[in-house]
C-alpha cells in the first residue's frame, strides 16, 4: 500500500431494502433517462421495477422480486451492465443519427412506396 493512503470500505452502490428489494442510485450526468428507462423496462420479465426522482441528477431504480432466494448482487450487476448497453445505444444513435438518416433515404429514393400495386393481396 502507498504510504498516506488509508485502505477503506468500498461505497455500495446499491441498497439492500430486505431480502427480495433493492434500491440503486443512477446519475443522469451519465446516464441519459430514456437510457435508464430502456434498462428498467428490460427487466420487467425478472422482477418489479421502479423509477424514481431523487433529486436533480439522480434516479433511484427499485428492484423487487418475489424469489426469496434471489441473488441480488447478481440481478444488480446485471442491471449495471443492461444499464451501460443502453447509454451506449443512446450515444451511438445520436452520433450516427443524422447518418443514418441519410442512408435510409437514399435506399427508399428510388422506391415509390405509396404506389397502388395493381393487384390487392386478397385478389
Amino acid at each position: 500500500m502507498t504510504p498516506g493512503i488509508t485502505a477503506r470500505e468500498p461505497t455500495p452502490i446499491y441498497r439492500q431494502l430486505g431480502a427480495t428489494r433493492v434500491a440503486l442510485e443512477v446519475d443522469t450526468s451519465l446516464y441519459a433517462l430514456a437510457a435508464i428507462q430502456r434498462a428498467a423496462y428490460k427487466f420487467t420479465d425478472r422482477c418489479v421495477v421502479l423509477l424514481t426522482p431523487s433529486g436533480t441528477t439522480r434516479v433511484t431504480v427499485t428492484l423487487s422480486t418475489t424469489a426469496a432466494d434471489a441473488d441480488l448482487d447478481a440481478l444488480v450487476g446485471a442491471f449495471c451492465n443492461e444499464l451501460l448497453d443502453q447509454q451506449l445505444r443512446e450515444t451511438l444513435a445520436a452520433s450516427a443519427g443524422p447518418l443514418r438518416e441519410l442512408i435510409v433515404a437514399q435506399a427508399f429514393a428510388d422506391a415509390d412506396l405509396l404506389a397502388e400495386d395493381d393487384e390487392s393481396p386478397g385478389d
